[in-house]
């Protein structure tokens, strides 16, 4: 999927393993929870997913104790159809839910077959991500988008823009630095747009000029973004 989607997986990684004190396996079928990412702007996605999900399905079937959790976009855009199709499905979280997991997956745990994908305020997510780079970090700065475009399904599977604060994203930057980063990616589904649902009124430009001013030189090095 796109670099969000990454990002997302390495939080979803970090709730799992810090908050709730699981363990990633190598060997999905030795798995108590799984937990599928999914990215709908590829072809066949929904096919790869059900694909995917096929043996862990039959594993409850056969009375198998496993949560079963597919999130991401797949999960916005299908949301109780996917339930329908395979019912063994603990749980359908779209992107909007991310810093959620804990709490949806305790509701699971109480015997609940939970759909979230209602638009939704996202949380400062608080959970440290599971980083797959030693020196190399993303960093989202505004989640969704606004545009609608004909080509694209953005907003319809992330929702609509919502920025973080610029405190909260130098926060997390400077963390970062003390963990010896030095590099952080802004990420952002359309990043010029950063600020303007927040008062009073931001820009990227500015989110810029704040990073800099205030990441201590000789921490983090070079400051990239993707749109």
């Amino acid at each position: 999927g796109c670099q969000m989607n990454v990002a997302d997986t390495e939080r979803l990684e970090g709730i799992l393993q810090n908050q709730l004190g699981l363990e990633s396996i190598s060997t999905a079928s030795n798995a108590d929870v799984i937990l599928l990412n999914t990215c709908t702007i590829r072809d066949h996605a929904e096919s790869k997913l059900y694909d995917a999900l096929g043996p862990h399905a039959a594993r409850k079937r056969k009375g198998e104790q496993l949560a079963i959790v597919v999130s991401g976009c797949v999960a916005q855009q299908e949301g109780e159809a996917l339930l329908k199709r395979i019912p063994e499905i603990d749980l359908v979280m779209g992107p909007q839910y991310t810093s959620r997991l804990a709490d949806l997956l305790e509701d699971v745990s109480r015997g609940h077959q939970v759909v979230a994908t209602d638009p939704s305020l996202i949380h400062e997510d608080l959970s440290r991500p599971i980083r797959g780079h030693p020196v190399r970090a993303w960093v989202n700065v505004i989640h969704g988008c606004n545009e609608h475009c004909t080509y694209c399904v953005v907003p319809g599977v992330r929702g609509v823009e919502q920025s973080r604060t610029m405190e909260n994203i130098l926060k997390e930057c400077l963390d970062l630095a003390e963990q010896g980063y030095k590099e952080v990616t802004l990420l952002g589904q359309n990043i010029d747009a950063y600020g303007r649902d927040i008062m009073p009124r931001r820009t990227f430009a500015d989110l810029l000029t704040y990073l800099n001013e205030n990441i201590p030189s000789g921490t983090i090095e070079r400051i990239r973004y993707v749109t």
